[in-house]
């Protein structure tokens, strides 16, 4: 069966994910890019400092719930709006290990897969099904025996990073974890929505570092903005070899710089949305949003 361009045309072997990240080489382009980003973030925050914290917490869940609901159609999924109305996982707590990894996986999951707190152990494929029948596959995730090594290093990757800008910038270690986990693929299905949960709590916890905070809502989601640059999305992932032997810098930058793009527009529909609102005025959510009861800060 064809390997659509010719990309990781190999179920993925075991490999330390530390060596594939010092293989990155940040760009002046993504560099110019992420101080601007950086900027324009900083003034975002500095506007929500100006809002009273019952207001901006339910801007939050609100954001969230545009976030969720934008998670799941990207991969086509359609809504279930008492599914999403009363789930708690994402406010309990900002850790990650393996099983709230299954947790959320679990979750974005429901009722499309039975319940399990286990990665995969057979190898998959990326693809699509042709009109007559026929599979093309983009790329193959990691092979099945060797999952369990791969999300060990993921966790250590995420939880003690490094001192490389690539680990201590917010945007681009939650875009790395986006990345790692999406390539690693380590479920039959909802990989996609699972990743992009996790990127929102990286960038929280980052977030809570650099600004002193205690938040358990993530202040800017990307869902909403990926969902409208769906084809650019996927077209960054699947040009992106995930091994040691293949040089893709030039892929990995343009994925950064893909995921910049998408901050830099939600920064301005938030900002937007900020300025025509009177503080005073609680936020109209959507029916059966998420209670704002156990939401507040840690």
């Amino acid at each position: 069966m064809p390997i659509c361009d010719g990309m990781n045309d190999d179920y993925v072997e075991y490999f330390l994910l530390e060596d594939y990240i010092a293989r990155i080489k940040l760009l002046p382009k993504v560099l110019e890019h992420l101080e601007d980003t950086n900027k324009d973030f900083d003034d975002y925050m500095t506007k929500l400092s100006k809002y009273d914290e019952e207001y901006i917490i339910n801007y939050w869940i609100y954001l969230l719930y545009i976030e969720l609901i934008s998670n799941q159609k990207i991969e086509s999924i359609k809504n279930d709006d008492t599914k999403l109305s009363d789930k708690q996982l994402f406010f309990d707590t900002l850790n990650i290990n393996h099983k709230r990894i299954h947790t959320l996986h679990n979750f974005v999951t429901e009722g499309e897969l039975e319940e399990s707190y286990a990665y995969r152990t057979n190898d998959v494929n990326v693809s699509k099904i042709n009109p007559d029948g026929s599979e093309s596959i983009f790329w193959r995730g990691a092979k099945g025996k060797d999952l369990n090594k791969f999300m060990n290093d993921f966790l250590r990757i995420y939880k003690q990073g490094g001192t490389k800008l690539i680990y201590s910038n917010p945007f681009l270690a939650s875009s790395l974890i986006h990345l790692l986990f999406l390539r690693i693929h380590p479920y039959k299905d909802g990989n996609g929505r699972t990743a992009r949960i996790i990127h929102n709590i990286k960038f929280t916890e980052m977030i809570n570092k650099l600004y002193g905070t205690r938040l358990k809502l993530s202040p800017l989601n990307i869902s909403e903005s990926i969902l409208i640059n769906k084809i650019t999305y996927v077209k960054r992932i699947d040009n992106i070899y995930f091994d040691v032997k293949n040089d893709c810098n030039e892929e990995i930058n343009a994925w950064f710089n893909f995921i910049l793009d998408m901050v830099d527009e939600q920064l301005y529909k938030s900002v937007n949305m900020l300025e025509h609102i009177d503080s005073s005025k609680k936020l109209e959510l959507p029916k059966n949003s998420m209670r704002l009861s156990r939401l507040k800060h840690r």
